[in-house]
């Protein structure tokens, strides 16, 4: 029989037993009203009698949820490590009504757990660093997160009602895929006296948080530690590492120990897992991250982690996932938005819910599940601003993530961990991810934790998919793009329906380059939340630069005095790379001044124009400039400046050759302390 089939049965069989029984009494059975639930947050679910497995009537909302479980247990959390260096910043977060949730720190922090617990979130997971300062008590940012953080955080999600996961990244700052940071009390030290130190500190740090009354339930030993563990990468040490950290947790009380891994797409979990248990590791749970933009399909992801549940009796779950709510960029950083849902708080609520079901459906041993960071909001909101006001609020938001630690990394950090900057030096690039708006008002995808364990009706039709749109143009069109777009519902129905660009007049000049360009479509008469970006790219004409994406490393090029990686492969960074895996970084910690040039071009006569790209920021005074050294003796320089991670310029130098004869091209860059950014593509075309 078919559940709903079901369901109606067993509603009529109630009614009637009901009927049955006030019969009995003597009793006429009086008529119910028809529920109406409300559409605000907050709304409660009217339960259906009958099978467990049956999912309760789904309350109406402006948000569409699928229903995913009615289990109180499953693990609907959230990473909010950055809660404390954002109410330190200043920043204060809002009810539902757009009321402060308290003046002071203690006032608004207690009252953000509550609030999150009432949404339905009965986690809250908590990094902890080893010593994220440097020695003049700087915090390296990304939220500053040492053990008396995590105590203070801790305690206010148990008041809330909350349970909390200690995540141990073993590092004084980030680790993660890329590296894997040994803490600075812990450099020198063989790998005996490194596994004995990581014990003692998980030993000490348990205690801490449990005397101080937080209700840890689960433990991360490591933090993406597919490739390496504080600072170790074969497995005889590594095995050893994990051994001390879970036997501590083990020996701390009834806690859940978690080794946590990522790159579900290409990671071999169940080898790694037969490592960790030849090894003799205790670990209780089995995680992974999972961000759809670049982790492969859910169904793999699934898969996998069910895998590792049947072959060694572990629990699953995914650790981090996470999507954007809009394309905008609310405090100067520059906001990425890699998306595969829309970028909406429908699209947000909807990729937690079915990351959510994937993990549900593994069975028993999928036990839930973490977004990362929905509490990283702006600590001035600059999304409104213009001009000179703007310029000075983003510097201002500079100056406070460098002081407060509330962006991804501050420029303290460097001394610790040199490629900091290589990943968004100075703001968080997670404001357009949080599910609070840039001035820390709730977004109706933070209800998603209740919604899951009721489903909602919402819009039944919503509209989910918006498609990116594409175009090349050659040199001199105009900007065309289409009237219409066809767009996909939550019911599978797909149509055509009218879109609004932005104004497109900046991107009809000549020469190459790319503009996105922002749009939305209407939804029942309502502009929606998602934002449609069409890229719109006007191709340079063929370079005669053989090697100018540096493809080829530094074929082609002379480097003088250049800090930091130079031209190399930082394919493993991707985001100072235009295009390919090759790009001219650059980073140093003191003001210096060098330069890049091509080795002599030959050239016809001609007019020609010499093209690059970068990005980069905290150039401080500075003179940055591309230039052309033609067969007279003459340079042209074009000055450019640098503004912003991903915010990738393009400085350009039309010249003219009346003769044939050799002409030099290059960059160069004097700079302030801490000036960071990369070239790439750099492209000389002659004009037909």
């Amino acid at each position: 029989m078919k559940r709903s089939a079901l369901r109606k049965l067993l509603a009529a069989l109630l009614a009637l037993a009901l009927c049955l029984g006030l019969a009995a009494c003597g009793e006429k059975p009086q008529e119910s009203a028809p529920v109406s639930p409300e559409s605000t947050p907050g709304t409660e679910p009217t339960e259906v009698p009958g099978d467990e497995d049956m999912p309760p009537q789904p309350v109406e909302a402006g948000i569409y949820v699928p229903y995913v479980t009615g289990d109180e247990d499953f693990i609907r959390g959230t990473d909010v490590s950055s809660l404390l260096v954002v109410l330190n910043s200043g920043a204060r977060f809002k009810d539902w009504d757009g009321n402060s949730l308290g003046e002071s720190v203690e006032e608004n922090g207690a009252g953000f757990m509550k609030l999150l617990h009432e949404a339905g979130c009965n986690w809250v997971r908590l990094r902890v660093w080893n010593d994220p300062y440097d020695k003049d008590s700087h915090g390296y940012g990304g939220g500053n997160n040492d053990l008396q953080s995590a105590v203070t955080m801790g305690k206010w999600a148990t008041d809330a009602g909350m349970r909390v996961l200690i995540d141990f990244h073993y590092s004084d700052f980030w680790a993660d895929p890329s590296r894997q940071l040994v803490p600075k009390a812990w450099e020198g030290m063989d790998i005996d006296a490194k596994a004995e130190a990581l014990g003692q500190f998980t030993a000490d740090s348990l205690k801490t948080l449990l005397d101080a009354g937080v209700d840890v339930g689960m433990v991360q030993v490591g933090n993406e530690t597919t490739v390496g563990i504080c600072g170790e990468t074969e497995w005889p040490n590594m095995l050893k590492l994990y051994n001390a950290g879970c036997d501590a947790v083990h020996a701390a009380g009834d806690i859940l120990t978690c080794v946590h891994m990522e790159s579900p797409q290409s990671a071999d979990f169940d080898s790694i897992a037969q490592h960790l248990t030849d090894g003799g590791v205790k670990f209780d749970v089995f995680a992974t991250s999972y961000y759809p933009q670049w982790h492969g399909s859910m169904e793999d992801m699934a898969a996998k982690l069910k895998g590792v549940a049947d072959k060694f009796g572990v629990k699953v779950m995914v650790a981090e996932t996470r999507a954007p709510y809009t394309a905008d960029d609310g405090d100067g950083s520059n906001s990425n938005a890699p998306a595969e849902y829309a970028i909406s708080p429908q699209g947000q609520a909807l990729e937690y819910a079915e990351v959510a079901k994937a993990v549900h459906d593994i069975g028993d041993a999928g036990i839930g599940l973490f977004y990362w960071e929905n509490a990283w909001i702006p600590v001035r909101n600059i999304s409104n601003l213009t001009g000179a006001e703007r310029d000075a609020a983003i510097e201002e938001n500079r100056r406070i993530w460098d002081e407060c630690g509330s962006g991804w990394a501050s420029s303290y950090a460097q001394d610790y961990d040199p490629n900091a900057a290589n990943g968004g030096y100075g703001g968080p690039d997670m404001n357009n991810k949080a599910m609070f708006d840039f001035d820390g008002k709730p977004l109706e995808s933070l209800n998603v934790f209740k919604y899951m364990m009721t489903g909602t009706t919402g819009y039944a039709d919503h509209i989910v998919d918006v498609p990116t749109t594409s175009l090349e143009l050659t040199m001199g069109d105009a900007v065309e793009l289409p009237s219409t777009l066809e767009v996909g519902r939550l019911s599978g129905k797909r149509e055509t329906v009218p879109v609004t660009w932005q104004d497109t007049s900046y991107a009809t000049t000549d020469g190459p380059g790319y503009w996105e360009v922002k749009g939305w479509v209407d939804d029942d008469g309502q502009k929606v939340w998602t934002f449609t970006y069409g890229t719109v790219k006007r191709p340079a004409l063929p370079s005669l630069l053989p090697n100018g994406g540096f493809e080829s490393g530094d074929e082609g090029y002379t480097v003088e005095n250049w800090p930091g990686d130079g031209i190399n492969d930082l394919s493993s960074n991707a985001g100072n790379v235009h295009e390919g895996s090759w790009c001219l970084h650059f980073w140093k910690d003191s003001a210096f001044e060098g330069a890049v040039t091509t080795t002599t071009v030959s050239l016809e006569p001609g007019t020609y124009t010499f093209s690059l790209y970068g990005q980069g920021g905290d150039m401080g005074d500075h003179d940055t400039y591309i230039f052309v050294k033609t067969p007279d003796g003459s340079e042209t320089k074009e000055p450019f400046e640098l503004d912003g991670y991903l915010n990738w310029q393009q400085p350009a130098i039309e010249f003219t050759l009346a003769e044939a004869g050799d002409v030099t091209l290059g960059v160069s860059v004097s700079a302030g302390a801490g000036a960071w950014g990369a070239f790439d593509d750099w492209a000389l075309s002659k004009a037909d």
